[in-house]
């Protein structure tokens, strides 16, 4: 079992499997924010079933191309090619593999 992280902390080359994603709204719970933490969720829980479109899905396995400290993290799965911007890629939870 590798070790369990971002994908924004994977080097090119490295390949990882998806083991799930963050959809901002653990922050927002608990500071209290009310009606728009609610919000924020849905926005959040929209973002994960369009990287679940992109073929982002738990278990799939994806390989880092390019990784930059700034600009997006390139990555390929399943024969295509992404660029995910570092905020959404830092919401990505991989098992390094």
């Amino acid at each position: 079992m590798g070790k369990k992280m971002t994908l924004i902390h994977l080097n090119p080359g490295d390949k990882a499997k998806v083991i799930g994603f963050s959809t901002g709204h653990e922050r927002f719970k608990s500071h209290g924010l009310g009606p728009w933490s609610k919000r924020k969720h849905r926005m959040g829980m929209g973002l994960a079933r369009r990287l679940q479109e992109m073929g982002l899905i738990p278990g799939s396995v994806v390989e880092v191309i390019r990784n930059m400290p700034i600009g997006p993290v390139e990555i390929s799965v399943m024969g295509t090619h992404l660029a995910i911007g570092r905020n959404i890629a830092s919401r990505i939870y991989v098992e390094k593999i």
